[in-house]
């Protein structure tokens, strides 16, 4: 079990870097705009959106660097649910973009949000499981 463990760790990571690596260049991320705009909401337009994005990627990457070499897993980890959970506010602040008119069915976007629930569950197992991989 350890061992899967560990590759899930290392494939998460390696997801975050990725994705994180995308969001430091302009226009290259697909989430780029929604992961802006959500920030702005979420702290009222006091975060410069350039700033705001840039901040982002470096917090995935460093999640996802965390997650790779095994660096404070513990600690990381927690920051990782608290992005993860932060992913689904697009839902509530921006429903228009995440479902289909007069249905229930998401969009592109809000499946690409949703999917994250396995991320959580994931996040969860690695915390759980971080002492016995030490």
């Amino acid at each position: 079990m350890q061992k899967y463990i560990v590759i899930l760790r290392i494939c998460i990571g390696l997801i975050f870097i990725m994705y994180g690596s995308l969001k430091f260049f302009c226009e290259l991320s697909p989430a780029e705009d929604i992961a802006i705009n959500t920030i702005d909401v979420l702290f009222l337009g006091l975060i410069p959106k350039l700033l705001s994005i840039k901040l982002l990627a470096i917090w995935e990457v460093l999640i996802g660097i965390t997650f790779v070499f095994a660096i404070y897993i513990r600690i990381f980890v927690i920051l990782f649910i608290t992005h993860m959970i932060f992913t689904f506010s697009p839902l509530f602040i921006f429903p228009e973009l995440c479902f289909l008119e007069n249905s229930y069915s998401f969009t592109l976007l809000g499946q690409y949000i949703v999917k994250n629930i396995v991320f959580i569950a994931a996040g969860i197992l690695i915390y759980k499981n971080e002492k016995v991989l030490e």
